[in-house]
């Protein structure tokens, strides 16, 4: 008996032993925000290029989800803020599907740690999500994950034990990108340029991956679905007087994001861009409150021509929101980012792919 009590602790030790050894496998990060290929989380290659790879300046920085990233021409607005200053000011899109505040702050800290940036523009809506975002183990340092909440965090073990087998699969990945489809260093001639819109299509590579976005959402549905969506909502598990607790951690998020935005002397701005039939703003802004401007555009979000689907604006939408918003920073942005430098009105930007089927 104590012969096989033995033996098994053995082989508890090994596999846990191995399964460290395996943990600390180098990789190389570029090859790390590339490897996720899936459909639109393959944006997080190109975002990790736009950081570091292209010169060209960012001024303003979108970070959310699939609602910014379907809903803001970054280029357009761009163009209009330039306008509005009489400066070049550049904006981009580096929204990526879902919500988790994790990954946004992974997002945010590579860009603010990494380039000058003046306002980060974060994405709200009615309110926060519990769970971390479901790409946070695969993009995350090892640090990253070992150091996330833990009370209250219902994805921690999820993501941890990933990482051993993440390790070893990014460095075979690193040691052969090109048989995996990725790049084994940054090529401007296989770059999608400064700035990517998935407003009217989404794409990746040079590649449409999803029809024109130019369907409007029936409007008996679109209303239904907000019904039961606020029907089924349930915002206090643990009560409302346990939500630090409840929300902790994307609370801790957020407030790296801000925390490090303000070492940085870069200005926070939130925007607020739920689905569908949600409340004018958000149910509980304590988080967002005194920190920066909340930026909405309700009248747009109420027109149900304006919707691909509950959740998601059509590109019309998109056109109008992404108007919206190059009106409001043009006045927001000389207040939030100070005096601009003398930078031409045009902005030049680097070249890159167009989608093929446009």
């Amino acid at each position: 008996m104590m012969r096989l009590v033995r033996t098994v602790c053995l082989g508890l030790a090994v596999a846990a032993a191995t399964l460290f050894g395996m943990s600390l496998l180098p990789h190389d990060r570029y090859v790390r925000w590339q490897a996720m290929r899936t459909e639109a989380y393959a944006r997080l290659g190109w975002i990790y290029e736009r950081i570091h790879f292209d010169p060209t300046p960012i001024d303003i920085a979108f970070v959310g989800t699939s609602h910014t990233m379907n809903g803001v021409d970054a280029a357009e607005v761009s163009r209009r803020v330039s306008l509005a200053t009489g400066h070049c000011v550049n904006a981009v899109n580096l929204a990526v599907p879902e919500y988790g505040r994790s990954l946004h702050w992974i997002i945010a800290r590579e860009l603010l740690k990494n380039r000058p940036v003046k306002v980060l523009v974060l994405e709200v809506v009615e309110n926060e999500s519990r769970k971390p975002h479901p790409l946070f183990p695969y993009v995350a340092d090892l640090h990253d994950v070992l150091t996330a909440p833990i009370f209250i965090n219902v994805g921690y073990v999820h993501d941890l034990v990933r990482i051993p087998f993440r390790q070893l699969s990014l460095g075979f990945k690193s040691l052969f990108p090109g048989q995996f489809g990725l790049k084994a260093g940054f090529d401007a001639r296989n770059y999608d340029g400064s700035n990517v819109d998935n407003t009217r299509i989404v794409n990746v590579g040079g590649v449409a991956i999803t029809p024109l976005r130019d369907r409007v959402y029936p409007r008996d549905r679109l209303e239904r679905a907000a019904q039961d969506a606020a029907r089924q909502k349930s915002l206090h598990m643990l009560g409302a007087k346990l939500d630090a607790y409840e929300y902790r951690a994307p609370r801790y998020y957020v407030d790296q994001i801000v925390a490090e935005a303000a070492r940085r002397g870069v200005k926070v701005v939130f925007l607020y861009l739920p689905g569908y039939g949600k409340p004018a703003g958000p149910i509980d802004d304590s988080l967002y409150r005194g920190r920066g401007p909340i930026v909405s555009a309700n009248d747009v979000l109420a027109q149900p021509s304006y919707w691909f689907d509950p959740a998601h604006l059509n590109m019309f939408g998109a056109a109008a929101l992404t108007a919206r918003l190059g009106q409001d920073f043009g006045a927001l942005y000389p207040r939030l980012a100070g005096k601009d430098s003398d930078k031409p009105l045009a902005c030049p930007a680097m070249p890159g792919r167009t989608p093929h089927q446009l």
